[in-house]
């Protein structure tokens, strides 16, 4: 009697797979086929996306390039808050706005890796991080020098000669600590809030193209 394959196909005495649904007739070709199909399912790890050979990590702390643009670029803000708040305190934001869009800008002209309006906003999040952290610094520097009555007393007597702090100059040594105290939670999301939007301003505006 002829052999049967489990299909109904009627095979060779010497057959190893059916002509008909290819199923094999020894063990150790079923035992082969299913140990390749196994190894084949195996998922090889995905590695970075790269550009030009670089490998890319994403805008996030992990990233040096964007640390040291946002660093930077808080940096020049801080530089120019003083002239502002001095000056025209209505500038204020449209400051923080320039601060994350010039370091987007400065990425994107440094970098092949292509910017998204939200790592934009990231890299600007991270450039009114660091701005926020200059300004906690001072803001903790000025909140212990106030502490020393002689240093207040001299603060108040500056201040009352200055328009835009006049108002200063009214408050206790207590009332101005309060207002510091408030004031943390206020600038970091001002400054983060605001530079993250200039952020997504600069990713979204393309680069001008370098004449040749």
């Amino acid at each position: 009697m002829q052999p049967r394959c489990t299909c109904g196909a009627i095979l060779p005495d010497d057959a190893r797979f059916c002509h008909k649904c290819g199923k094999p007739q020894f063990e150790e070709d079923a035992a082969r086929i299913s140990l390749q199909q196994a190894s084949d399912t195996v998922q090889v790890p995905s590695e970075p996306a790269t550009v030009s050979g670089t490998a890319t990590t994403g805008i996030s702390f992990k990233n040096s390039r964007a640390v040291v643009i946002s660093l930077i670029a808080a940096v020049g803000a801080m530089v120019g808050f003083l002239p502002v708040a001095y000056l025209a305190p209505a500038l204020f934001p449209l400051l923080l706005c320039a601060m994350g869009f010039v370091a987007v800008r400065i990425y994107k002209s440094s970098s092949a890796e292509p910017m998204t309006v939200s790592a934009g906003a990231r890299l600007g999040w991270m450039t009114g991080l660091w701005l926020f952290a200059i300004f906690a610094v001072l803001l903790a520097l000025g909140a212990i020098m106030f502490m020393n009555p002689q240093v207040w007393q001299q603060f108040q007597e500056a201040a009352a000669r200055t328009p835009q702090a006049a108002a200063v100059s009214s408050m206790s040594q207590h009332e101005a600590m309060v207002q510091l105290l408030i004031a943390f939670p206020f600038c970091f999301f001002l400054f983060t809030l605001l530079s993250g939007l200039g952020g997504m301003l600069g990713a979204k505006l393309p680069l001008r193209k370098r004449a040749s």
